[in-house]
């Protein structure tokens, strides 16, 4: 970890950012060995062979133990049967590989976070894409995955890594950290997804790109053989796309399948907060009004009778429902609110 990197990482159980421990051992501006101190959490975050690990107890608790003993378990092989992950559907690995990494929209001076990083299939694609401005910060769950990723990129010198094992529903890194973050088969081992997905919009800056991708079977594919063959392998296939769990950060979504019609892709910018519309813009026509008017000035109703005399009458007034309606009541309204005065 680059000491200059510090000011990005926070606890992810309180936010606050985090101290290095005085005790920590430094080579060429880089925590080799050392501790990261979260002072009102009292937390201790260990940094190895300059990898940090953010895992806590209570995450474990909370779904970590789970996907951290799967991906140890497979991480010796995971390299060597990952090819079966696209040959499966007639596919071309890094053809998909790079169709994903593209949607990014990389600038090579861009500070990007891959999640669930594994061991580093995507990682070398990306980080040849980036300059010693930039810079890759891969994330995993799993130690063991990790190790395996840093020795593949261990002699990337056009820009810097840096490695971090957490959980993507509990990232250690401060707000707007990123210019773009990807994740590629992971979502679907996220102990709570809409957290998951959360997280990564909050720590990419507005206007950055994000990108994740999990197996699916589509639900126009559900019934045919093909499909049924797949769900029939490994159930993930048949879990919900997890629209309703977009970010409401989230601009320009798009979504896609690809690698055999059974991987969904999201990609999106990052943008500020809910969109924002124009709402008190009139609108033409005899109902009148703006979108503002017709959500909150809505009142109790009138009559059937009432309404077609008032249809009548707003049509002789020459004036859309909206301002003969809001005139007349503003005008006995405050008739009675003068009275009582």
């Amino acid at each position: 970890m680059k000491i200059e990197n510090l000011e990005k990482y926070r606890c992810p159980l309180s936010g606050e950012k985090l101290v290095l421990d005085k005790s920590s051992k430094i080579e060429d501006n880089k925590v080799v060995e050392g501790i990261l101190l979260a002072v009102k959490a009292n937390k201790k975050y260990f940094i190895r062979e300059g990898c940090v690990d953010f895992i806590t107890p209570e995450q474990e608790i909370k779904g970590a133990a789970f996907a951290r003993q799967y991906y140890s378990e497979i991480a010796k092989t995971y390299d060597e049967n990952v090819h079966i992950t696209f040959e499966l559907y007639k596919e071309n690995e890094l053809d998909i590989r790079n169709r994903m990494i593209n949607l990014l929209e990389l600038k090579s001076n861009f500070k990007v976070l891959e999640v669930s990083a594994g061991t580093g299939q995507d990682s070398q694609i990306i980080a040849s894409k980036l300059n010693k401005e930039g810079g890759l910060w891969l994330l995993d769950i799993s130690p063991d995955m990790l190790a395996y990723n840093m020795q593949k990129l261990k002699n990337v010198t056009n820009t810097s890594t840096e490695y971090v094992v957490a959980s993507a529903c509990a990232i250690p890194f401060s707000d707007n950290s990123f210019d773009a973050l990807y994740c590629f088969a992971g979502v679907g081992h996220f102990p709570d997804i809409a957290k998951g997905l959360s997280e990564m919009a909050r720590v990419v800056k507005a206007g950055g790109k994000v990108v994740f991708s999990e197996k699916n079977v589509p639900e126009w594919l559900r019934e045919t053989e093909y499909g049924k063959v797949c769900i029939n392998n490994n159930p993930m296939f048949a879990d919900p796309v997890p629209l309703k769990y977009i970010p409401v950060e989230a601009r320009n979504v798009g979504v896609r399948w690809i690698n055999g019609n059974v991987h969904y892709v999201f990609d999106y910018t990052v943008g500020e907060g809910e969109p924002q519309g124009n709402f008190d813009m009139e609108i033409p026509g005899e109902r009148g009004g703006s979108f503002n008017s017709r959500y909150y000035g809505k009142l109790e109703g009138v009559s059937k009778e009432t309404k077609k005399k008032a249809i009548q009458a707003q049509k002789l007034s020459g004036k859309s429902m909206h301002k003969w309606l809001d005139e007349i009541i503003s005008k006995e309204a405050e008739i009675l609110i003068n009275r009582g005065k």
